[in-house]
C-alpha cells in the first residue's frame, strides 16, 4: 500500500529509512546541492549499507548552473563507496531505495528542495511495487557512466565562482530543517607546518586548481596522507614556520579539498578553511602533543579519539586569536 508524504514527513521518512538500510541503498536524482549528504541519516557512514548507488546528472552544463555540486560527488565517493556513483543525462527521477521500500519524491538531493520548496512524495513498502522500482533503478544504472574529469569538474565549479541554483519563490515557513552531521562522521588529522611556502608555488597550485586565494594550504602532503584525507575533514594545524616565538599558532580548520599539481615543493596538496585560531605557549604546546601521545617531529598524523579529546580539551582552555576579516567570502563545496 502507498502512502503520501510530504514537508518535514518527507525529510523525516529518508532519514529514517536510511538510518535502517542494511543491504540497499539506491538514490537518482538528477541535481546535488551543497552538503546534500546531510538530507540521508550519518549512520550510513558508520554502519554503510552493502549495496550503495547513486546516479546523478553532471556535465559542463550542470556544474556551470550550480545544478549539480562536483565536490559534493568526491564528498559521496570518499566517504563511502569509490565506485557508488554513476552520471546520466536522460532522466529526471528523484527515487530513495532503501532495503525493502521505497520513495518517490518531486525533491531532487539538495537542501533546497527540502528545506525550502513545498515538496512531497509517495513511499511504497508493498514487495511487488518495490520491485518494480528496483528494475527501473536497474536499467538506469546499467545504461549510466561512471563518473570521470571530477577534477575538470572542480575547476569549473570555482572558475565559475561557485554559481549557485536558480533561487527558488520562497516558501511561506520553511519546510524542514536539515540537521548537520555531527564531526564524528569524518575524521580528525594533526598537520605541523615547519617552514613556509613560497609564493609562486601557491599562485601555480591555485592557478591549476581554480581554488580561492583566501584559502591557505599545506603542500607537499605524503602519498598515503593524500590517499587518506577526505573533504569535510577536520585538521589542526600547528604553525612552527617562527621557531623563536614563544607561542605557537594552532588552526582548527576544515579541508576543502585536495588536489596533485607538480611544484618544486612538492605535488600532493590540500586547502582547508580555518574555522578557528589558537595562540597557545610553545612549551605548552609541545607538553600538549606529549599528552597526546604525538612525537615532537610528527608532521602529518590521523588522530585517534582519545588523542582528539586530549588536544579539544587543551585548546578549550586556550586563547582565542580573532581571524581577519576576508574581503571574499568562502562558500564551502
Amino acid at each position: 500500500m502507498a502512502k503520501f508524504v510530504s514537508g518535514i514527513a518527507l525529510y523525516q521518512m529518508i532519514q529514517q529509512k536510511s538510518s535502517a538500510a542494511k543491504e540497499i541503498l539506491w538514490v537518482c536524482s538528477p541535481c546535488l546541492g551543497l552538503n546534500a549528504h546531510e538530507i540521508l541519516s550519518q549512520e550510513i557512514t558508520k554502519n554503510p549499507p552493502t549495496d550503495i548507488r547513486f546516479v546523478f546528472t553532471i556535465n559542463e552544463v550542470t556544474v556551470k548552473k550550480g545544478e549539480t555540486n562536483p565536490f559534493e560527488v568526491q564528498y559521496f565517493a570518499e566517504h563511502l563507496q569509490n565506485d557508488s556513483i554513476k552520471t546520466s543525462d536522460a532522466f529526471h527521477s528523484n527515487i530513495y531505495l532503501f532495503d525493502n521500500s521505497a520513495i518517490i519524491a518531486s525533491a531532487n538531493l539538495t537542501k533546497t528542495a527540502f528545506e525550502s520548496n513545498i515538496e512531497a512524495g509517495v513511499l511504497l513498502e508493498e514487495e511487488t511495487q518495490v520491485n518494480e522500482a528496483k528494475a527501473f533503478f536497474n536499467t538506469l544504472w546499467e545504461n549510466a557512466k561512471p563518473v570521470k574529469d571530477i577534477k575538470k569538474y572542480k575547476k569549473i565549479w570555482n572558475t565559475e565562482k561557485k554559481v549557485e541554483p536558480p533561487r527558488q519563490p520562497k516558501a511561506s515557513k520553511l519546510q524542514a530543517k536539515i540537521e548537520p552531521w555531527k564531526d564524528d562522521a569524518v575524521d580528525t588529522w594533526y598537520f605541523a607546518i615547519p617552514s613556509a611556502t613560497t609564493k609562486r608555488t601557491i599562485r601555480k597550485i591555485q592557478k591549476e586548481t581554480g581554488w580561492p586565494k583566501n584559502l591557505e594550504l599545506i603542500v607537499d602532503l605524503g602519498p598515503n596522507i593524500f590517499r587518506q584525507v577526505k573533504l569535510g575533514d577536520i585538521a589542526l594545524i600547528a604553525d612552527l614556520t617562527k621557531k623563536r616565538e614563544a607561542s605557537t599558532k594552532v588552526r582548527f580548520a576544515r579541508i576543502f579539498d585536495k588536489s596533485k599539481v607538480e611544484t618544486e615543493e612538492g605535488d600532493l596538496h590540500f586547502a582547508y578553511e580555518t574555522k578557528q585560531v589558537y595562540q597557545i605557549d610553545r612549551n605548552k604546546f609541545y607538553e600538549m602533543l606529549k599528552n597526546a601521545g604525538i612525537a615532537a617531529k610528527n608532521s602529518e598524523i590521523l588522530l585517534t579519539k582519545d588523542q582528539t579529546k586530549i588536544i579539544a580539551t587543551i585548546l578549550s582552555s586556550t586563547k582565542t586569536k580573532r581571524k581577519r576579516k576576508q574581503r571574499t567570502k568562502v562558500k564551502s563545496p
